[in-house]
């Protein structure tokens, strides 16, 4: 099952088109800037962020800006991105509703990559956030084959607690039919008993008609 779920996920990011990875001029710290942003469906903002900073640590430790809600990397070198030069990247993480989305800035020094002036770049950066997006969403999906894998795992503990039920009912149906056996064999002999105390009775009624005769003849002359 998680073979089959990775293999659907790493098809799905081959196609991943460039439209996926959207640029637009976006307000940040250093004014209105070409801004590259992937919406990621599934994702929260903290795991957006979380597995961002797990991303680019091999470039450094990324740094936040609590005022500009902004994280930032300063004078590195992404050689994917720019080759040997340095640059400065930001980026910014948002909440949506049952997604989140990330927002990447890269200035050159200067200049901000956009499509129109970096078209290697802008390739580079485009195919940089795709591999990014993949990141999170193994983690998402990964989450998801968890608690289906819990939500699997419940079915079966009750399934087992049904057969066990299932089983403790064939046992009070035996206990049950043990019980009936008995009961008949006890109307059995209980009909046997009433039939014996039936004749005890009649047998009784004859020596009390005769002690009771007996009794009656006490004194009277022959």
């Amino acid at each position: 099952m998680k073979n089959l779920i990775f293999i659907f996920i790493v098809m799905m990011s081959t196609v991943l088109s460039a439209q996926d990875i959207v640029e637009k001029k976006l307000s940040m710290s250093l004014g209105p800037q070409n801004a590259f942003y992937v919406e990621i469906q599934g994702a929260d903002k903290k795991l957006a962020e979380k597995t961002f900073y797990e991303f680019v640590k091999e470039y450094g430790k990324m740094k936040e800006n609590g005022k500009a809600r902004e994280h930032f990397l300063m004078a590195t070198k992404i050689p994917v991105i720019n080759g040997t030069s340095p640059l400065d990247l930001y980026a910014k993480f948002e909440e949506g509703k049952g997604m989140a989305t990330t927002f990447v800035w890269i200035d050159l020094g200067g200049a901000f990559v956009n499509a129109a002036e970096h078209a290697s770049q802008t390739t580079a950066l485009r195919q940089f956030m795709k591999d990014y997006f993949v990141s999170v969403r193994k983690k998402v999906v990964a989450e998801e084959v968890k608690m289906e894998e819990k939500n699997l795992s419940n079915l079966e503990k009750d399934l087992k607690k049904l057969k066990e039920k299932n089983e403790d009912l064939h046992k009070d149906i035996e206990k049950a039919k043990l019980k009936i056996a008995e009961a008949e064999k006890n109307i059995e002999k209980n009909l046997v008993d009433q039939d014996n105390k039936g004749k005890e009775i009649s047998t009784q009624k004859d020596v009390l008609g005769k002690v009771t005769e007996k009794l009656n003849n006490i004194g009277k002359k022959d």
